[in-house]
């Protein structure tokens, strides 16, 4: 990691960028997933019931709402996370047309070697790519996604149904947990922290 000879506005970038998105993911991401219910197990079948079919049509609706925001966050933090490492990259009067290119060239401003870090490029990269998908739907990106993280569409227990009637797309049937969500915002403050060329930076987030 590189020392810094004098205190500058662009040292600086890096330990603000990771506050930021790190106020994000705690005071509102954390904050609007946990008032949100979501259901290990969704009933199937014939309902006995009026009011049991009500509570399972109730929980596939709560399911379905919790994933559809789970999906927006992600779009909203790779946004964020782009933005910041344009502003980085300016500084330094360093242009990139794609996304990888921008990755690269901010972790070679800072001296980060992304091949010696691979899970959190890694999960950079994934974040990038679920964001396409929600953004655009069914595309190149959906299908890399796929391709490399099958598990985004595995649905196991049947905790989740797309509540869209007709066809569903391979898009609408990506699933994500909270957990997903952490990983991205681990990765952002990882990144951040390990480019960080003032005394004293956090290399880990405590969640």
């Amino acid at each position: 990691m590189r020392e810094p000879t004098t205190m500058n506005p662009s040292d600086q970038l890096p330990r603000v960028c990771q506050a930021n998105a790190d106020r994000f993911y705690q005071r509102v991401v954390i904050t609007t997933l946990d008032q949100l219910p979501i259901h290990n197990v969704l009933a199937a079948g014939e309902a006995k019931t009026f009011e049991e079919f009500a509570d399972n049509c109730a929980a596939h609706v709560d399911n379905y709402t919790a994933n559809e925001a789970i999906k927006a966050f992600a779009l909203t933090f790779d946004g964020m996370f782009e933005r910041q490492l344009s502003r980085w990259a300016t500084v330094y009067g360093v242009k990139a047309k794609t996304w990888d290119k921008l990755l690269k060239e901010c972790a070679k401003i800072g001296s980060l070697d992304l091949r010696a870090n691979d899970g959190m490029a890694g999960d950079l990269d994934e974040m990038h790519l679920v964001a396409n998908v929600v953004r655009h739907g069914n595309g190149r990106s959906c299908h890399e996604l796929r391709a490399r993280v099958q598990s985004l569409w595995d649905n196991p227990s049947r905790d989740y149904y797309d509540l869209v009637p007709g066809p569903s797309p391979i898009s609408d049937e990506l699933r994500m947990q909270p957990n997903d969500l952490r990983r991205y915002a681990c990765a952002v403050f990882r990144f951040w922290g390990n480019i960080d060329p003032l005394p004293h930076p956090a290399l880990n987030p405590l969640y």
